[in-house]
């Protein structure tokens, strides 16, 4: 009896120190508790590394649609599939993504954007979604994340390199004729002259300040400079024949960087401004006085000539506008027999000796036709701009007859033209959303 009590009481010892049983329900305690840990470090760790992907993704989808949008004829419809293309063209090897339809927006809070309107936006606002499935959260319930990214980017105002831009516009007599295609806003019946001017005033309002310098020149040169910096304007010289010693076409005598006030105003300080007005609240001090026909070699020399030197991070530009019938009399070329053959030829050569030095030509045929020029000359007005360009892309036309075949610049209105510039010259960028 004494002994079976012994043998019971050693027994009931050796259960309580076994504690195998023990581990097993505390593994299966913590088993949950675990497995959530371990779900949280890989799984929401792979939904943050898609994340920060789908960002970077939704970014550059915008941005695809913002260069889309630089098409003179961009609607909804083609800056959608140019998001989609490239969505398609690079998909997410990590995540299910949907793309929602793009939104076409005019954004006016950021400065330094092209000008907008409710037809006409300047921004495209992207929306993908992500689906993430998980590995380990979906024991606790957890199958998978959504997760969300929204980028806008304007289709202008970033540049890549700062620029010096060298406007030359035609200001012989034929710019005073009427053009009826030309909007401006309080003005009835707008001189081909004042549609330049009006268009490249459109330019300046969005160029930024701080990276961008501009010049005018206007043909034909006068004998004395002519800087207007304050109004009421002073006296516009009278021209002179090219070729005469000492003749400016410049107005003013350096590249001006103050022209706006980052915020899509005109500076009415500026004197570039100062030379080309500010719509209704400044008039232009330059005028279309002409006098001496129309030449167009000398001009582009020297404003090739008032560049600066070329250095990394820069990119000079010449924007040159004009009908291209350059075909000026002996008096009015100062005498010089050597200039008056083949005068169009002369032009051609002086912008393809500009492109060759780095500068990007862009040639605006305002008007251009197929008839003109010296009798003697294998170009013709039209042939003329088309050969001033740089490339095909930088040549712009109004005239439907005067248009390169394939030419991604589609024949439009002038003022369209020097937006479609702008917007050529500033490259698209992330903005705010």
């Amino acid at each position: 009896m004494v002994r079976s009590a012994s043998s019971t009481l050693t027994r009931a010892r050796a259960f309580c120190r076994d504690r195998k049983g023990s581990v097993l329900v505390i593994f299966a305690t913590a088993l949950p508790v675990l497995v959530g840990l371990t779900g949280l470090t890989v799984d929401v760790g792979r939904a943050l590394a898609v994340k920060s992907a789908l960002s970077s993704q939704t970014q550059a989808a915008a941005m695809a649609g913002a260069y889309a949008m630089q098409s003179a004829n961009a609607t909804q419809q083609t800056v959608t599939a140019a998001i989609n293309a490239w969505t398609a063209a690079n998909p997410m090897t990590s995540a299910t993504v949907t793309t929602s339809a793009p939104t076409l927006k005019c954004v006016t809070s950021t400065s330094s954007l092209p000008s907008c309107n409710g037809t006409s936006p300047n921004a495209v606002t992207v929306t993908q979604t992500a689906t993430v499935t998980t590995y380990f959260l979906g024991a606790v319930g957890r199958e998978s994340f959504t997760l969300t990214s929204t980028a806008t980017a304007a289709k202008a105002g970033g540049n890549a390199k700062s620029l010096n831009v060298m406007f030359v516009l035609d200001a012989t007599g034929s710019m005073g004729d009427t053009d009826s295609n030309c909007t401006i806003p309080n003005v009835n019946n707008p001189s081909r002259f004042k549609c330049a001017l009006h268009s490249i005033q459109s330019v300046l309002k969005v160029m930024p300040t701080s990276l961008d310098k501009v010049g005018l020149m206007i043909f034909p040169g006068t004998s004395t400079q002519y800087s207007p910096t304050s109004h009421p304007c002073p006296t516009q010289p009278n021209s002179v024949p090219y070729y005469t010693n000492n003749i400016k076409y410049q107005i003013g005598t350096t590249l001006d960087n103050t022209y706006n006030d980052g915020a899509g105003n005109l500076n009415n300080a500026s004197p570039m401004i100062q030379a080309v007005g500010n719509g209704t609240a400044l008039t232009a001090c330059v005028t279309n006085k002409g006098g001496q026909g129309s030449h167009a070699a000398e001009v582009i020399a020297k404003a090739q000539a008032a560049m600066p030197a070329v250095v990394a991070g820069t990119q000079n530009v010449i924007i040159f506008l004009s009908d291209g019938d350059v075909s000026a009399s002996l008096s009015q070329l100062n005498n010089q027999s050597s200039k008056v053959s083949k005068q169009c030829g002369q032009a051609v050569t002086a912008a393809q000796a500009a492109t060759a030095a780095g500068t990007k030509v862009y040639s605006v045929a305002y008007g251009a036709g197929t008839s003109g020029c010296s009798s003697d000359d294998t170009y013709k007005p039209c042939s003329t701009m088309k050969a001033i360009a740089s490339d095909s892309t930088t040549f712009y036309t109004t005239n439907t007859s005067c248009n390169i075949n394939g030419s991604a610049n589609s024949v439009t209105k002038l003022p369209d033209i020097f937006k479609a510039i702008t917007t050529s010259l500033t490259k698209p960028r992330l903005i705010p959303n």
